[in-house]
């Protein structure tokens, strides 16, 4: 009995000793475990970050922002004005001032000579005032400027004035179209800008380059700060018009001098009392 009693004890000893060494093993496998995950995360703490980088500012201004700030021209406008904003430099939506007038409520334009737009009226009254950067432009024929001669190009605002204000010069019967061009000012430094755009008339059967460019700058000098702005359009333009004039004919001799009646010349009225019919002398 003693010996089976003995043998059981140092059986359950050996055996609480097995336990107690392998509880011991995990716990130190367990301490080491989060050792090393607290050192790492200690690491990845200490580790310094990488210096911040100067991230490029890309602007996109497109038809979305030329349509808000018109709208907002017009809303702290105290008068009835149009307003028409260049894109982006150089990308007025038409070929010239007096073409993008045309799409303003209440301006018709009309004079379409030589494939282009000459004049405009406003609310149907064709004496218009045109001013360049809110001065008088005289010409010859008025106050209003050929505005189909000013390139698209160099047009940064289009305002036009259905009603007069105290604050301006003397406005026209119609009103006033306003016209604001590029300024060196209006940009941070120097400023490039090149276009080209082709447009194709059907009845001429024809394409029409036009091409631009624009180069401004700005400098420091002993009087200050000076800018300058140039710009160069060339637009080449072939056209095809199409007319019927009714009216009186009055008619002519033939120029061949074989074929003219007695009594006439070459190319010659005939006015006598006969009703003339094609064909005939």
């Amino acid at each position: 009995m003693n010996k089976q009693m003995t043998g059981t004890v140092e059986s359950q000893a050996k055996h609480r000793l097995v336990l107690k060494t392998g509880v011991a093993v995990l716990a130190a496998a367990g301490l080491l475990s989060s050792a090393s995950v607290w050192a790492q995360a200690a690491a990845e703490k200490t580790q310094p970050a990488d210096a911040p980088t100067d991230a490029a500012t890309v602007v996109v201004t497109g038809v979305k922002a030329s349509l808000i700030k018109s709208l907002a021209i017009k809303r702290t406008s105290d008068q009835v004005v149009e307003s028409i904003v260049a894109e982006d430099i150089g990308k007025l939506p038409d070929n010239n001032v007096v073409e993008a007038l045309q799409r303003v409520t209440g301006i018709q334009v009309t004079d379409r000579a030589g494939g282009e737009v000459g004049t405009l009226s406003i609310r149907g009254l064709p004496d218009v005032q045109t001013t360049w950067n809110g001065r008088t432009i005289f010409t010859a024929s008025g106050t209003q400027v050929a505005l189909q001669d000013i390139p698209s190009t160099l047009v940064r605002q289009i305002d036009v004035y259905k009603t007069r204000d105290a604050s301006q010069l003397e406005t026209g019967i119609a009103g006033q179209v306003d016209v604001k061009s590029l300024r060196p000012f209006d940009f941070k430094g120097q400023k490039i800008s090149l276009s080209a755009r082709e447009t194709y008339l059907e009845p001429a059967n024809k394409a029409n380059p036009q091409l631009s460019a624009m180069f401004s700058n700005r400098w420091q000098t002993g009087i200050g700060e000076v800018g300058a702005l140039v710009n160069l359009s060339e637009v080449k333009t072939k056209y095809r018009n199409e007319s019927v004039t009714p009216g009186a004919m009055v008619p002519f001799t033939s120029p061949n001098a074989a074929e003219v009646p007695a009594g006439y010349t070459p190319l010659q009225r005939i006015f006598d009392n006969n009703i003339w019919t094609p064909g005939t002398h």
